[in-house]
């Protein structure tokens, strides 16, 4: 059993890309990785709102607390050998402010980087109304 569940958009592939990152460095599989849209997910946690695990990663420890963004790739880190630092330093106050706000900046525009994988138009369902990157 996982120590710890992570939820992400399997249709992003820069999502895809930080998953495959991170199972690298997992050999021994202390983190179970989920696509948001699997039909599992909702069954098995329930107390996940899939609309907002769309708009930003998330990570479910055996506790069933749900973490997100930041704090989510934070909880990866410190389970991944080698990337302890970096989840510490991820939580230090100041730090994770503005790391949640970069976090959440990428999030949003995550579809704009990679539109060749969204020409079948699935993507703009995601794209911001207006056509700034806030």
């Amino acid at each position: 059993m996982s120590e710890l569940t992570v939820l992400y958009d399997g249709q992003c592939s820069l999502c895809r890309a930080s998953v495959s990152r991170a199972q690298r460095f997992d050999a021994d599989r202390r983190i179970e990785f989920l696509d948001v849209r699997d039909p599992v997910v909702t069954s098995r946690f329930p107390q996940v709102e899939s609309e907002i695990a769309l708009r930003s990663m998330q990570a479910v420890d055996g506790r069933g607390r749900v973490w997100n963004g930041v704090e989510a790739w934070a909880r990866i880190g410190m389970l991944l050998p080698g990337w302890n630092m970096t989840a510490w330093v991820l939580m230090l106050p100041g730090v994770r402010q503005v790391g949640a706000k970069i976090y959440n900046w990428v999030a949003r525009n995550r579809y704009r980087w990679n539109r060749e994988a969204c020409a079948d138009g699935s993507c703009s369902l995601h794209l911001p109304k207006d056509s700034s990157a806030k």
